[in-house]
């Protein structure tokens, strides 16, 4: 039990990284989405006063509603005027894009993050069953990653059922590695008390990805399979 607590509590210190990572990857593939699903389509006109200058919001100004005549008349009051660009909304199909392509590379950082680690963990431990220096444990994979993922769980139960006022974007933060996977699964800018039970399970079984990743990883280096050498040798067979 000591080595599956201390397996689990290294386990959470990579969950940990993980969303470290995927925040970074969110944020960033936001960018790109925005600027390839979304438009200038206007600007705030920020306007420093010759005077006092101190800095401030003057107007915003849309293209569409045609020439801007207020720029020239604060320039005469004596204000230097700069523009701050505004962008439309980021469209469906952009949306659908972003939620898709984090989803996948969040999954694919998680499953690499914890895959090989408990191929490992799984191979050295049939060797030492094979020469009975150790006891079979073939759920030691899905163990360590549900004691990894219990602080999490927990953390859902009372948002869902005590802090249900709480908006679903704080609990976001503390899982970016399933951030669009939340979004597909419930949307967002909603608090826990809209969450209908159904959701609640929904979200419950993002829990067990890390989880299931291990037990996998865990079981086929238990019994020496090696998928990324399946699949090399398929690959060299149909060549």
């Amino acid at each position: 039990m000591k080595e599956i607590l201390k397996n689990s509590l290294a386990l959470f210190g990579r969950t940990v990284v993980i969303d470290i990572m995927c925040l970074f990857l969110v944020i960033s593939l936001l960018v790109l989405i925005t600027a390839a699903f979304s438009e200038n389509i206007g600007y705030e006109a920020i306007g420093t006063s010759s005077e006092t200058q101190e800095s401030e919001v003057l107007y915003k100004h849309y293209y569409a509603d045609g020439e801007d005549t207020k720029k020239a008349e604060y320039e005469e009051n004596g204000y230097t005027v700069t523009e701050r660009k505004i962008r439309s909304e980021i469209s469906k199909a952009g949306n659908a894009v972003y939620l898709t392509v984090t989803a996948v590379f969040c999954l694919i950082l998680t499953v690499s993050f914890v895959y090989p680690k408990f191929w490992q963990m799984g191979t050295k431990d049939s060797n030492l069953v094979q020469f009975k220096h150790k006891t079979e444990d073939k759920l030691k994979g899905l163990k360590c990653g549900i004691l990894a993922m219990l602080p999490g769980i927990i953390l859902l139960c009372v948002f869902y059922f005590v802090l249900r006022n709480t908006p679903i974007g704080i609990y976001k933060i503390f899982n970016f590695s399933v951030y669009s996977l939340i979004d597909l699964v419930i949307g967002s800018d909603i608090y826990f008390k809209e969450v209908s039970f159904l959701q609640f399970l929904g979200l419950l079984a993002l829990k067990s990805i890390v989880p299931l990743t291990a037990y996998g990883a865990y079981l086929l280096g238990y019994k020496n399979i090696s998928l990324g050498e399946k699949f090399i040798y398929k690959k060299k067979k149909e060549v």
